[in-house]
């Protein structure tokens, strides 16, 4: 038996640490300014930056739910969801 808990099928990859990312970006200005300004490249610009974060984080070990969160950013759609959330569209 695994004791992992399973996703929702209406969660996004990496919820939880999405949402962990999207509050830690509200109470530090300095790392909200940083992720703001990735959001806002340009998808060709964006999507290879923040794979090559992701790979970065995969060999130091980082949890496979925080890269998750991370490749949401990639796309337009949670760029876009993440930058409203953070006030920032």
């Amino acid at each position: 038996m695994c004791d992992t808990p399973r996703q929702s099928p209406h969660e996004p990859p990496g919820g939880e640490a999405l949402a962990r990312l999207i509050l830690a970006a509200a109470e530090d200005a300095a790392f909200r300014k940083r992720l703001v300004a990735v959001l806002r490249l340009p998808l060709s610009q964006r999507e290879p930056m923040i794979r090559t974060a992701v790979d970065t984080m995969r060999l130091k070990g980082e949890p496979a739910d925080v890269r998750a969160a991370f490749m949401t950013l990639s796309s337009d759609e949670g760029a876009r969801v993440a930058l409203e959330l953070l006030g920032a569209k």
